[in-house]
Parts: structure tokens; sequence; C-alpha cells
């Protein structure tokens, strides 16, 4: 059951995918703000388009609606695709600011992309600064038991000579 579930939105998801395929931006837009309203016209206004626009394209957008229905994420994912060579473009912009902070961030966050941060050594230190005091948990652990026992021992021959200290 769930396997023809998991099924049915991949089936989904891919006809959605190739539906938008052959979309506009300005179309794919429409579909995205026809799921925040009840209309056609009210998500054409939604995006400043007019209404008369929407009721001229064809049947892929209306479907488009249909299957964002059911799988919004696949939407998302194109717009993402869709967008990002834009989005490096302006990125890539950064390089040749006049403001030399931001050439440096821009250039840092693109060599990072392409070849990861770099290693950051990390060092540890104790109290203001001096070395760390390693304790050995074990032995600590066993003179608290040692002591718990002989407490123990000593409760128990109390109470069995009736000494009470």
């Amino acid at each position: 059951m769930q396997e023809q579930q998991s099924n049915q939105e991949k089936s989904i998801s891919e006809s959605l995918e190739g539906v938008l395929n052959k979309l506009s931006l300005l179309q794919i837009r429409f579909v995205v703000a026809r799921q925040e309203v009840t209309t056609d016209k009210e998500a054409a206004e939604l995006i400043g388009i007019k209404p008369d626009t929407v009721y001229r394209w064809g049947n892929e957008v209306k479907e488009a609606v249909r299957l964002m229905e059911l799988d919004g994420m696949v939407i998302a994912r194109h717009i993402r695709k869709k967008n990002l060579a834009k989005a490096m473009l302006v990125k890539v912009k950064g390089l040749d600011s006049t403001n030399e902070p931001v050439r440096q961030k821009v250039a840092t966050e693109i060599i990072e992309w392409e070849m990861g941060q770099a290693t950051n050594k990390t060092e540890l230190t104790g109290v203001d600064g001096g070395a760390i005091k390693i304790e050995d948990v074990n032995e600590t652990r066993s003179q608290l038991l040692a002591s718990i026992q002989k407490r123990m021992e000593k409760d128990v021959t109390n109470s069995a000579g009736g000494v009470d200290k």
C-alpha cells in the first residue's frame, strides 16, 4: 500500500516536471500564485497580469495547477533550477565590486563551493589558558565505590550490634 502511494507520488512528480518544462517563467509564477487563491482571475491579478492572458494559455497550465495541488515540492525545485544561473551571475558579479570586503567574501564563497572549506585548527585549553586537567574516571569511581562499601559495612555492623553513632 505504502509502495503504491510512493510510486503514485513519483508519477505525479514526474508528470509535473514534464509539464513545467513546457511553461514560461510567467506561467510558472501563475501556477504558484494559483495555489494561494481560489480563482484564475485572482491569481492573475496577484502576479500583475490580465486575466484574459491566463484564459488564452493552453491546457498545460491547467494541468500544472492540478498537479501542483498534489505536489508542491516539484515546482519549488523547478524554480530553483531555472534561477540557478541567474543567481550565480549575481554572485560572480560581486567579484567586480568596488568594495574590497565584498569581493573577498564572494571570492571565498565561490572557492569554498568548489574546493570545500579550509581545515580549521582547534585548540582546547584549561582554565585561564592553562593545561587541561585529565582525571582517571575509573580510579575516582573505584575510590567512591570503596568509600560507599566501607560506609555500608559500618552501618551494618552498627545496626547488628545495636551501637548507634
